[in-house]
């Protein structure tokens, strides 16, 4: 599935959050909470809009943005789902092949995830669980 490279490069680089070369290297760095400036990234690098990440984030836009102009670093439970986003994004560009069809497929209903747009479920942990399920099973060939 996807590089964690990718992921790291979604969320602003080394620059932004280091070089952790495993998931569980990002515990540490989501407990500490990824700097705001993550969200600017992300939003850069995936074309999707700053009203998309927030609400999925259930972050309040004006929250969003006072965190960015100070420099602020987002909370550790922000943090995570900025992670999940992020690595969602990545999962679904390596299997569906490209940024744009990752977005669309994101952005769109899903009959094997209820109805819901895979974006809406990454704020809970068992929604992701499932969204990435359902990117393995399209990556196998199976009908989702």
């Amino acid at each position: 599935m996807e590089d964690l490279r990718d992921v790291r490069h979604y969320l602003g680089g080394a620059k932004a959050i280091g070089s952790p070369q495993t998931e569980l290297d990002f515990v540490a760095i989501i407990r500490k909470g990824l700097p705001a400036s993550a969200l600017e990234s992300l939003r850069t690098r995936t074309e999707l809009s700053e009203e998309t990440i927030v609400n999925s984030l259930r972050i309040a836009k004006r929250t969003a943005a006072r965190r960015k102009q100070q420099g602020d670093r987002l909370k550790p439970s922000e943090s995570e789902r900025l992670f999940r986003l992020a690595k969602t994004f990545a999962t679904a560009t390596d299997v569906l092949g490209t940024k744009e069809n990752a977005r669309q497929w994101l952005l769109s209903p899903n009959l094997s995830l209820g109805g819901n747009p895979p974006i809406k479920l990454l704020d809970t942990g068992i929604g992701f669980q499932q969204v990435i399920d359902v990117l393995g099973r399209i990556e196998f060939g199976v009908y989702s």
